[in-house]
This record gives C-alpha cells, structure tokens and sequence, in this order.
C-alpha cells in the first residue's frame, strides 16, 4: 500500500477545484438559458446582451487569480441591473481567496426579489457557490446537501461533480469520489486533471491495471500538463508493480534525471539484469543523498545480486536501524545474514520480515474495507492506528482526518448550519 488517498488528495487540491474551460462552457449554456427567459429584466426592461459574457469574465477572473478583473465585472454585472449575480462572482471571489464565512453571508444577502427575477438558474449558481465555500470550511453536511441541489436541477453540472468529487476523496469515500471524478471526466473530454486523480487512487488502492489506464488516459488527454513528470513517475511505479519493468523504462524515457524517476529505472534495471546500469545511477543517488532509504535498499539488492552478501550488510542494516519496520530492508537483509553464513541473525530478520509482512497485509485489506465502506470512521481510525504501528505517522495523520471527515459528512446537517 502506497499513500493513502486524503494525502495525496493534500498536495495540490487546487489544480482540480478551479473550474476550467469545461466549467466556463457549463456556466455559459446556463447564463444563456437565464439571458434566454430574460431573467435579468428589471421592470420589464430587456436584458443586457453583455450580462452573459460579464458572469463569465468574472469566472474566469477568479479562476486566474485577478481580482481586479474579477471586481471589474461584479461593478459591470450591478451596473447592468443584474446584482444577484454580481454578488454571486462576488461570493466566489471571496471564497478563493480565503474568505469563505464571508461569502456565505454575501449569498445570505442576496435579494429574494432578486433571486426571483433571475429564475432557479440563478438559485442553482446561489447552490454552486455555497457548496464550494462550506467545502472549503469543511463543513461537508451543508457542501453535501448544497451541490446535490445543484445536480438535481442539472445532472450535468461539472462543477458540481467536481467539488463533491474533492469532498469525498478528502473523506476517504472512494466509491462516491470515484463515481464523480467519472462524470466529470465524462462532461470535459479534455480535462486530464480527472483521469489523473482516478489514477492516483487505484494506485493507493493497489488496483495497478485500472490506474495504469488512468494515467495513460490522462496522458493522452493533455501530453504536455504541468504535472506530467509526476504523472510518469506514477505510471512507471505501477507497471513497475506489475513486473512490466520495460514498459516502465519507456514511460520513464522523456524524463531527465530525478531522484524518483532514477530509483524506478535502478530498480527495473536490476529486474532485467542491467546490474551496471542499475550501480551506476544507485551510486549517483548516495552520492547525492547517502541515507535515501530506496537507494540504500537498492545498493544492498545489487550486492546480492553480484553475489556479494557481505558488501549488501552495510547499507541494509542501516535503512533496517532506520526504519526498522520496512519489509523489504527485513527481507533483503535476512538474505545477507545468510548468505555470510551468520543463520541465527538471519532466521531472527526473516521473522521479522514476516511479522511486517503481516501487519502490511492487514493494512492493505482495511483500506480495501475502507473502500467498501465509504460510511465508516472507525474502520479509517483502525486504519490510523495500524499506521502507527508500522512507524508511518504521515499515513497515521491522513487517516484520522479521514475519519474525522467521514464523521462530519455523516452529521445532520442541520447541526451545521
């Protein structure tokens, strides 16, 4: 089992939150339709033409970070007589820059009349709005209640997908986050950023064939995006544990030289006999960082493998003093002790390898509980607890807010409000 998916999810929750182009096209059809009912009308004026493009200037002015540009189309918007939705672009200027208590209560104080001359279209952007901020403050029951509003008027809103797709991966709920990272997969054939959080999390799951299809999916989609190396460096590590070592070093072949990406070409090197190859990027990486736990363990693999179980204790037994509860440090080590004929250390590291073996087998089987049971915080807090005990407490950290989260998207909410 690799990181589990709340962490991941951590790193960059940006990159998936802000709309893109797919969410602009979205918010068009639906200002159109209102622009269409003359839903701006004020005392049966027509609607100004420019009202549509405004709401999406103002879009897209939050997505870039111009609040400049974004306070430029809210003056436009209430200049236009449209001030339900300037304070709308408002709401979500707010929310992106922080500032989510705040934009709830501009939403508060938007006109009922206001609403009413918009029409429900305007209700369901009120909806968006609202949601996005109370994920933002995790306040999940209310994000829940507000985006599920949202798709019950329209099915098809990506940004909507979106947002309950990033709450439920951050609650550890993987088949509701998978079922919405689907749809908006779906609704922006273009957009990568779905696939590749797809990919992510089979990788964590250890579903190695469907994330494979996930990142190449990704890749297909968008050759050139920001995080492609990422991306390539996650494929290669799954087909590296599907034993398609070769593929791997193909995946891995526009890279330049990078930790991550050299340790997966060491270790499919290895794999395929290419022992010089492998010795020479493990020596590169200790030169660089002597007391990297995989390329210690990859020096000590390539000793053994040369037939050199003495030259292999060195550096095992300083990733086992470490980092005495990795599995294969144990194991590889074990190999040593008995290759230098010392068999009590070697049966005494060979139980321990077990022992680890076991509790990492455990670990693996609750997180495919926890996939089976969205609902669930106390299988996420065993799981928590059993990080613990294999000496991982990031993993502890990132199942205890899981479970935390699973508890506040399962509270009434009423209690939130």
């Amino acid at each position: 089992m690799t990181v589990p998916p709340a962490s991941r999810w951590a790193r960059s929750p940006q990159r998936f939150v802000a709309v893109g182009a797919a969410g602009l096209a979205a918010l068009a059809v639906l200002i159109t339709i209102v622009a269409l009912r003359g839903g701006f009308a004020r005392r049966g004026a027509a609607a100004p033409p420019a009202v549509e493009e405004l709401v999406q200037a103002g879009w897209k002015a939050v997505d870039d970070e111009n609040a400049a540009a974004a306070r430029a189309s809210i003056r436009s918007l209430r200049a236009a007589g449209a001030s339900g939705l300037a304070a709308v672009v408002q709401a979500r200027l707010l929310v992106a820059r922080g500032f989510s208590r705040p934009a709830l209560d501009v939403l508060a104080g938007i006109a009922a009349e206001d609403r009413k001359q918009a029409g429900s279209d305007v209700d369901r952007l009120v909806h968006l709005v609202r949601g996005e901020a109370a994920y933002r403050l995790r306040i999940y029951p209310v994000a829940e209640r507000e985006l599920a509003t949202v798709l019950v008027a329209t099915p098809d809103s990506f940004d909507a997908h979106r947002l309950l797709a990033a709450m439920y991966y951050d609650a550890g709920v993987i088949p509701s986050a998978i079922e919405h990272l689907e749809a908006t997969a779906r609704l922006a054939p273009t957009d990568h950023r779905p696939h590749r959080l797809l990919g992510l999390i089979h990788n964590d799951y250890e579903r190695y064939p469907e994330a494979v299809e996930h990142y190449r999916e990704s890749l297909r989609r968008a050759p050139d995006q920001p995080d492609r190396d990422d991306v390539l460096v996650e494929l290669a590590g799954s087909l590296v544990k599907l034993r398609s070592h070769r593929e791997a070093l193909a995946a891995l072949e526009p890279l330049s030289a990078s930790d991550a990406a050299d340790l997966i070409r060491a270790e499919c090197l290895l794999a395929i006999g290419d022992r010089a190859g492998a010795r020479a990027i493990v020596d590169r990486l200790l030169r660089a960082s002597p007391d990297d736990l995989g390329a210690l363990i990859l020096d000590g693999s390539v000793h053994l493998e040369d037939g050199d179980p003495q030259g292999a204790l060195g550096p095992l037994e300083r990733v086992v003093a470490r980092h005495p509860r990795d599995y294969l440090a144990r194991l590889k080590l074990a190999q040593a002790y008995a290759g230098c004929g010392r068999e009590a250390e070697a049966d005494e590291a060979r139980a321990e390898a077990e022992r680890i073996r076991a509790l990492r087998r455990e670990f693996a089987d609750l997180h495919q509980e926890a996939w089976a049971k969205p609902a669930d915080a106390a299988v996420r807090r065993r799981l928590a607890a059993m990080a613990a005990a294999l000496d991982r407490p990031d993993l502890e950290e990132v199942w205890l807010e899981a479970a935390a989260a699973v508890e506040a998207v399962r509270k009434p909410a009423q209690e939130t409000d």
